[in-house]
């Protein structure tokens, strides 16, 4: 019985595996750190009435043509280095500066680059307004100033408007504020149409492909939380379909494994719904455009819309922040575990781990005793169960050989031996069932948490989320399972027995060569604590006496 629940759950492993493949996870995107100065307090974006009245007569002269070079500015906060680039006004790149993602911990632009883009023209916070009755200022037209070491201001003009996008840095990591005012020039009422977009470009390297580099991919997504759930849909997906999603629209943004860009609006009072769309574009780039409601400017009026930007790694407590307006924003929802009920509580104590041993691997091994501490109980009484299984075994054997033509009285006599032994045939199998979720929401724990982002463990293993250079962690994991099965209770079918007891550390080390190496660390463990048990349940059984 117990080889039968192990063939369950390494079934049960092998369908996560690929309903992950399936349908993959949404990969973050990356780690933008935080500003230096505080942002100013939070305002609901209104329609300002006209401060000057414009004169009915005389219509507004045509702003003049101008096509300004490109100029890239650069606004630096303690953790992240900011690229605002004059062609649209946009976020061109956000470069972490933080040492964990830097490639060359002595070189300071070396930082993982979040929102890196090759063109202004999929640079993130790009703004159009489709269907407004003014056309949007070209590219070349934007002028740049920085009335402040933490802010970044650019400015267009057209025949009607004259729209300013003002970028400031929050003492908040990993993020800005974005203020888009358009303002109206003309003596007649205009109408606003906006439109935010960002890109998620997706890493040819890293969309893994086939069953077993699901795992290990980093596939780019865009997002949307519409209502109370994140839609999620993966750049290679938009390849093919359009999804458009409207309501109560709280964010969008561009994602991989780890990381996040996302644009949250302030509060509308009163509040209005939007519109987000996800399509694909060439050069696997997904692009996202959150569209608000239609807005009247007054004559010499202006409207203003407020963001907060973040832009950074997936850390819950940074994401959590988030709040604009002192609205919960929800981009916690971004970090796309499995079971995250469980998963949460899971990371806290992980992190309370490393807190003392300071080190990620010696956390994840403690990890893994603090879960078979906890679920030592159910697996003690699998284990005993599977000691008696094994030892009826051959009582079983003759109840089938004797009513082998009559299968109805073979259950009922093999029943009456489980109840005259105090046996049950549900106590090997239900007590690894309720340990499941456990594993999942551990597996997608460690799998998913940008806190083990290149983080070392010992000798060769520089990040625990790649997989072991070496293959020495899988290597060993394997044959400590082999290990663990051969001291297992023999199956009454010992030709079966004899199977599973190759074939599955065979198929867990051919995983293991491409899980993240933390996974495989965790596995290691989980399977010399196994061993441990399995040689007291020997004892225990053998000073209990077995089955008369």
């Amino acid at each position: 019985m117990e080889k039968r629940v192990i063939l369950a759950i390494v079934i049960c492993a092998g369908i996560f595996l690929l309903w992950q493949q399936v349908f993959p996870p949404p990969k973050p995107a990356a780690t933008p750190p935080a500003p230096v100065t505080s942002s100013a307090p939070a305002t609901t974006p209104t329609t300002e009435p006209a401060t000057p009245p414009v004169p009915a007569a005389g219509a507004v002269a045509a702003a003049p043509a101008v096509n300004h070079p490109e100029q890239e500015v650069e606004l630096l906060t303690p953790a992240v280095r900011f690229v605002l680039s004059s062609a649209g006004g946009t976020l061109k790149h956000a470069q972490l500066l933080e040492d964990k993602y830097r490639t060359v911990k002595s070189d300071p632009t070396s930082g993982y680059d979040v929102v890196r883009t090759s063109t202004p023209a999929t640079a993130s916070m790009r703004t159009t307004f489709p269907g407004s009755t003014f056309t949007a200022p070209p590219d070349g037209s934007w002028e740049v100033s920085r009335p402040a070491p933490d802010t970044v201001v650019f400015r267009a003009e057209t025949d009607a408007v004259r729209i300013e996008k003002r970028y400031r840095a929050e003492s908040a990591r990993y993020r800005l504020q974005l203020d888009v005012t358009i303002e109206n020039k003309s003596a007649k009422p205009e109408t606003d149409h906006l439109v935010i977009q960002v890109f998620a470009h997706q890493d040819p390297n890293g969309k893994g492909g086939g069953f077993l580099g699901g795992s290990s991919a980093n596939t780019a997504s865009v997002l949307c939380h519409v209502g109370d759930k994140t839609e999620r849909t993966s750049v290679d997906k938009l390849a093919k379909e359009t999804v458009d999603k409207g309501g109560n629209v709280r964010w969008i943004g561009a994602d991989e494994k780890f990381f996040l860009m996302a644009a949250v609006p302030f509060p509308e009072t009163p509040p209005h719904d939007r519109t987000c769309t996800a399509r694909g574009l060439p050069a696997e780039i997904g692009q996202g455009d959150l569209t608000f409601a239609e807005r009247e400017i007054a004559p010499a009026g202006k409207t203003t819309y407020q963001f907060a930007l973040y832009t950074g790694p997936k850390v819950i407590e940074d994401l959590e922040q988030v709040r604009p307006g002192g609205q919960k924003a929800n981009l916690d929802e971004s970090v796309d575990v499995t079971l995250a009920f469980l998963s949460r509580p899971i990371l806290l104590v992980l992190k309370f781990f490393q807190g003392y041993v300071h080190n990620w691997g010696l956390a994840i091994i403690l990890l893994t005793l603090f879960i078979k501490l906890l679920t030592f109980y159910p697996t003690q009484r699998s284990l005993l169960s599977a000691k008696k299984m094994q030892k009826l075994g051959p009582k079983m054997a003759a109840i089938r050989k004797k009513y082998e033509n009559d299968k109805q009285r073979q259950s009922v006599e093999t029943m009456n031996l489980y109840k005259a032994h105090g046996v049950s045939p549900f106590g090997g199998c239900l007590p690894s069932l309720i340990q499941m979720p456990i594993w999942i929401a551990l597996y997608s724990t460690l799998n998913y948490a940008v806190e083990l982002h290149r983080s070392p463990f010992i000798f060769h293993i520089r990040d625990l989320t790649a997989k072991d250079p070496f293959y020495v962690t899988p290597l060993l994991m394997g044959g400590v399972m082999f290990l663990q099965m051969k001291m297992s209770p023999t199956s009454p079918d010992n030709q079966q027995q004899a199977m599973m007891s190759v074939m599955m550390p065979i198929m867990f080390t051919a995983f293991s060569l491409v899980l993240p190496s933390g996974l495989a660390l965790y596995m290691l463990t989980s399977y010399l604590i196994g061993i441990l048990q399995q040689l007291y349940v020997n004892r225990v059984d053998r000073k209990s006496g077995g089955v008369a």
